[in-house]
């Protein structure tokens, strides 16, 4: 877990910055494009420019903040794609269940996943990242 400078996770009366988690690691399948076809994902950039392992493995490590915080889960991985096997989301959603403190958020590109894992702890956040107009119209 690292600290994380993305707005959104700030304490708004602290301007603490919040944090971020990669419980799941290796080069994400899903290729993200803009309405031009062109890739924009940060990660793969990454992965490809620091050679990092691209096997997909569970990979949870977390020494919690010792104050309530935002944490975003899952920044360089889509995790409700079909190459998430449940028995990981289930053990992040049981986790996030016993830091009951903290709110974590999730963001997703693979709404239509979303419902086989209703209802989600009471601290999950839960949003939709839209990549292009085409997924933005989709009903």
């Amino acid at each position: 877990m690292q600290h994380s400078k993305i707005e959104w996770l700030r304490d708004p009366t602290t301007g603490k910055l919040g944090f971020s988690i990669n419980p799941v690691k290796g080069l994400c399948p899903m290729a993200c494009k803009d309405n031009q076809g062109k890739s924009y994902c940060y990660a793969r950039r990454m992965y490809e420019r620091f050679k990092w392992n691209p096997t997909i493995r569970f990979d949870w490590e977390f020494n919690p903040p010792k104050k309530p915080s935002k944490i975003f889960v899952g920044s360089t991985m889509e995790l409700f794609g079909k190459w998430i096997p449940d028995s990981w989301l289930r053990n992040i959603f049981n986790f996030c269940s016993q830091w009951s403190e903290h709110t974590f958020i999730f963001l997703t590109k693979q709404p239509q996943n979303l419902i086989k894992w209703s209802p989600f702890p009471e601290n999950v956040w839960l949003g939709v990242s839209v990549c292009n107009d085409k997924m933005l119209d989709s009903p």
